[in-house]
């Protein structure tokens, strides 16, 4: 099961977190793997670290929300490997302010980064899919996007629900065509996205089991969880899922 081998993938925001974790998981099953962001010294990092697992990965740099950047990306991807067959949007940027005092250039910038990103990825990404007649499309939104955002994450929590509603749009769309678009939804993820939150407590420990507290499983997420929840959605054996957007919350929105 989830065999990858002769599969491109391309994963914007692949450079940390739970992008870089799902290229280990991808590479470590046999697929190519292209890696794209906004920071060349953390793409080389990134490869760095994908360099002890069999398989071909590389780095290209973009700015998600610049189109001529994104079509560039996919060229970039199509003549290194020739086909692109899965793609992931992880890239991602969270702003924890209230809306009554939230600057129109933050909002512009989150929203852009999370749903404006996810957009242009697609728009040029999916053309190459469709002419095959085949590909998977795996998203990363948030549970904030579903249930509604904390009041200190509103342009993060707007953006990731355009997602999950642009999710089930291209799903419609492209279906037909023989292409997948799914979206995972995960809550609490320990990443170097937020792993501040905990760091920089008086007690790192007490912390995290507090923020751990009011979930059934009684742990936060690791980017390998949410990780292992792309890789099966990309799958052929989810093969007759599409348009869903799969809740990875430690049962924390059960009850």
């Amino acid at each position: 099961m989830l065999d990858f081998h002769g599969c491109v993938v391309l994963i914007a925001g692949g450079t940390s977190g739970i992008g870089l974790a799902t290229a280990e998981a991808f590479l470590s099953r046999g697929a190519s793997v292209v890696v794209a962001g906004r920071d060349v010294d953390k793409g080389q990092a990134a490869l760095a670290q994908l360099a002890d697992i069999r398989g071909q990965a590389r780095f290209v740099q973009v700015d998600v929300r610049d189109e001529p950047q994104v079509e560039d990306l996919i060229a970039e991807t199509i003549a290194a490997f020739g086909q692109l067959d899965i793609l992931v949007n992880s890239a991602g940027l969270m702003d924890r302010t209230p809306l009554t005092e939230l600057e129109q250039s933050v909002w512009e910038s989150v929203v852009d980064t999370n749903l404006k990103g996810v957009y242009l990825v697609c728009k040029h990404g999916l053309a190459p899919m469709i002419a095959r007649g085949r590909g998977a499309v795996v998203n990363v939104a948030s549970y904030l996007g579903a249930f509604g955002a904390r009041p200190w994450t509103p342009a993060y929590g707007a953006a990731k629900a355009g997602v999950v509603a642009l999710t089930r749009s291209l799903a419609l769309q492209v279906g037909p065509k023989g292409v997948r678009v799914n979206a995972v939804c995960p809550a609490f993820v320990v990443t170097p996205f937020n792993e501040h939150i905990i760091r920089d407590a008086p007690d790192p420990v007490a912390k995290e089991a507090e923020m751990a507290q009011p979930y059934p499983l009684g742990r936060l997420g690791r980017p390998g969880d949410i990780a292992a929840a792309i890789l099966f959605l990309a799958s052929d054996e989810a093969g007759w899922i599409t348009g869903t957007s799969l809740l990875v919350d430690g049962g924390l929105t059960a009850g």
